[in-house]
Parts: C-alpha cells; sequence; structure tokens
C-alpha cells in the first residue's frame, strides 16, 4: 500500500489495519497497563495492552484542547498573535500552588494564542488550558461540549471530556486506542502547529520550565506530544518519534513513576523500531 494511499484513508480504518502484527506483540511487555504503539503510515497496530479500557488521560488531554484551537486558528477564527484574557479563575486553577502545572500567567493580563499553545504544550500549564477554553467558548464548560463533539468526528468513541486540562473527574476518560487516533489526527492535520509540542522549553514570567516528554531527549527521534500526572491514575504519555522516515505514536498510561514512564517508552519505542524495521 502506498503512502499516498493511506493518506487517503479515513483515520478510523488506518487503526483496524492490525491483524498482520497481532502474533507479534507477545515478544515484549510493559509494566504499565494501559499502552499501544502505532506505526502511523499503515495504521498498523504493533503493540498493545488495555488499549480500549477507560482511563484517566490527566494532562495528554491538552492535545484535544490544542487540536480544538488550532482548528480554529485554520478557520481563521482564531489567531497567534490574538490576546486572550487570563481570568482569576484560571490564574488560580493554574497556580503552582495548587498542586497542578502552570505557565505562571497573572490574573487579569492578556496572553498571545501563541504563548498560550506555548505554556499549553510545553509546561502544561493549567492555566493556559482554562484561559484557551474561555477565550474559544466563552467558559470552560462550553468549551467541554466542544471537546466532546470534536471527539466524536474525530471517532474517539470510548472517550469522554468535562474541562480541558485534565483535571481527574470521573466523567474524564479515554482510551489509549482513541489518545493515538487523536495524535495521529494532529500530526497529519497540522504540521505547521505540531512543532510546539516539541520544543524544549519555555520561558514565562521570567521563569524558564523544561518541556516534560522524557522521549525528546532520549535521542530516538521523538518529536512531541504530551506526558500527564495524577496521584489517583500514575503517569502517562502521548509521544511519537521518526526514525529513517518511519514514525511511531506510543500512548502509555499508569506507570507508578515518573522514572517508569520514561523507562517503559523507551523500551516500547525501541522495540518498536526495532523488531517491526522496513
Amino acid at each position: 500500500m502506498s503512502l499516498r494511499t493511506v493518506l487517503l484513508l479515513p483515520l478510523a480504518t488506518l487503526f483496524l489495519v492490525a491483524g498482520a502484527f497481532a502474533g507479534r506483540a507477545a515478544a515484549i511487555q510493559t509494566k504499565a497497563p494501559y499502552a499501544i504503539l502505532v506505526d502511523y503510515d499503515s495504521g498498523a497496530v504493533l503493540f498493545e495492552k488495555n488499549a480500549d479500557a477507560r482511563m484517566s488521560p490527566a494532562s495528554t488531554t491538552k492535545i484535544l484542547t490544542a487540536e480544538i484551537v488550532f482548528r480554529e486558528i485554520a478557520e481563521g477564527k482564531l489567531g497567534l498573535r490574538d490576546e486572550l484574557a487570563i481570568s482569576p479563575r484560571a490564574a488560580r486553577e493554574g497556580d503552582a500552588e495548587s498542586g497542578g502545572s502552570s505557565m505562571f500567567a497573572q490574573a487579569n493580563s492578556r496572553v498571545s494564542v501563541e504563548n498560550l499553545l506555548r505554556g499549553l504544550l510545553i509546561t502544561s500549564g493549567n492555566d493556559a488550558a482554562i484561559a484557551l477554553a474561555e477565550g474559544v467558548a466563552g467558559s470552560e464548560g462550553a468549551f467541554a461540549v466542544l471537546m466532546n463533539k470534536r471527539a466524536r468526528e474525530l471517532g474517539m468513541s470510548r472517550s469522554s471530556f468535562t474541562n480541558a486540562w485534565g483535571e481527574g473527574s470521573a466523567g474524564q476518560k479515554v482510551t489509549a486506542r482513541d489518545m493515538a487516533r487523536l495524535a495521529a489526527h494532529v500530526i497529519r492535520t497540522y504540521p505547521q502547529f505540531y512543532r510546539y509540542f516539541g520544543e524544549t522549553e519555555f520561558t514565562w514570567n521570567d521563569i524558564r520550565q523544561n518541556n516534560r516528554n522524557p522521549l525528546l531527549t532520549m535521542g530516538l527521534g521523538a518529536d512531541g506530544l504530551k506526558t500527564g500526572h495524577l496521584a489517583s491514575s500514575g503517569f502517562g504519555l502521548v509521544g511519537s518519534a521518526v526514525q529513517n522516515g518511519r514514525r511511531l505514536i506510543l500512548v502509555l498510561n499508569g506507570a507508578r513513576s515518573d522514572a517508569e514512564r520514561a523507562s517503559e517508552a523507551r523500551k516500547l519505542m525501541e522495540w518498536g523500531f526495532g523488531a517491526h524495521s522496513r
């Protein structure tokens, strides 16, 4: 099947092209309770573990938040230089003292959409997520409605959302397969914005923060997407890497520590590129 043919197939169809690879998955295991490893071009599933079980996405939620903003920009409804208000709620919920991640945006200030996207995707700012949600939809609740509608449109049939930043409410659930589908869509549809996921650091309010994605520093060809963590559900990752023109997408969740997330992600990526080389 040619690359051109693959790209013309519906995204949902790509993730059904897995049967020929099912027997190979036994060659690798992972400590993570949820995982999926997908070949981007063919859609073949190289490895999966509880890939259709619902789990808490934590801050990987922000990939969908970003997708909705990317779409608004692509449709001319929003501009990178447009400035959005930072509400007291956004600043309060995104304050590092509240226990979450923050880009340290100040209440009642205005920040450009581009800087909010960097704060969202590089430093995982909850304040950035809430400000973008309020700027696009008027409130985070209204934005959640958009998130669920968009998830259905993208074929994320087992996922549901109640907020833009990944707070662990009972209604905020995804599957590894749905998140891999979302990642593939973002990479394919928004190459002009995907680069934000791979930026290694971001400074706001004179505070420099590093990207939390451990794959970016491993020399595996990783170029983006997002980590997440909740005390109740563990450490997760949606990541992508390219070697010799071949891209893999990895989703894992439920790791017991940051170190375990990093080591399991490395192991699965290295196995995927090695055991399934073209």
